[in-house]
C-alpha cells in the first residue's frame, strides 16, 4: 500500500474565545473547544497492491462544513457538532477482498454529536448515495466522553455489527495539575 493524505481546515466563524488552556471546567474535554463553522478538505490517494496479482488505484475529495456549537463544561446539551460532507471517489481495479474494496458512488456524510447529559455524547452517521438518492449505512453510538479518556459504543444496524471502543488523551502532558 503506498497512501497519502492531505487535509486542510479554513475557520468561516469563530467565536471569540479568551481560553487558551484546560482549567477544571474542562472535565468531558481533552482540548479546548473552538465553536463556530469551518470548512473541511481531504484530499486521499492510494495503490495497493495483492498477492494475487491485482491491484487498485484510488483518489477521492471530500469537503464541506463543520458547525461546533457549545463548550462542553455545563452538563446538559453544552455541545453539538454537525458535519456534511461531500465525496466523489475515482478508483481504478478491484481489490481481492470485500472489505477494502472501494465504494465509487457519490455521496454526502452526515455526522451528528451531541451531548446529553454530563458526560454522555450520543453520535450519528449517515450517507446520502446521490446517484440513488437513498440513505444507507447508518452507525449510532454513545460515548463517554472524560478528559483522560473516552469509552463508547458503536452500533451498524445495517451490517448487525456492534463494538466498543476506548481512547486515552494527553500522552505528552509532562506537568502536575492540581486536583479537581
Amino acid at each position: 500500500t503506498f497512501a497519502s493524505n492531505f487535509s486542510y481546515s479554513f475557520p468561516l466563524w469563530e467565536k471569540k474565545s479568551n481560553q487558551r488552556e484546560i482549567d477544571k471546567e474542562y472535565k468531558y474535554s481533552p482540548v479546548i473547544i473552538k465553536e463556530g463553522i469551518r470548512w473541511i478538505s481531504n484530499v486521499n490517494t492510494g495503490l495497493f497492491f495483492y498477492s494475487d496479482g491485482s491491484s487498485q488505484e484510488l483518489f477521492s475529495i471530500n469537503t464541506g462544513p463543520e458547525l461546533t456549537i457549545g463548550s462542553f463544561k455545563s452538563k446538559f446539551f453544552d455541545y453539538t457538532k454537525f458535519k456534511i460532507s461531500a465525496t466523489y471517489l475515482a478508483k481504478n481495479g478491484q481489490s481481492p477482498f470485500k472489505f477494502d474494496n472501494f465504494n465509487e458512488t457519490e455521496r454526502l456524510k452526515f455526522d451528528f454529536q451531541q451531548q446529553l447529559i454530563g458526560p454522555l455524547v450520543f453520535k450519528y452517521e449517515s450517507h446520502l448515495n446521490l446517484e440513488s438518492g437513498a440513505f444507507s449505512a447508518p452507525k449510532y453510538g454513545m460515548d463517554i466522553s472524560r478528559r483522560a479518556y473516552s469509552l463508547g459504543s458503536y452500533y451498524y444496524p445495517e451490517k448487525k455489527e456492534f463494538g466498543f471502543r476506548f481512547k486515552i488523551f494527553n500522552f505528552d502532558y509532562s506537568g502536575q495539575s492540581p486536583k479537581f
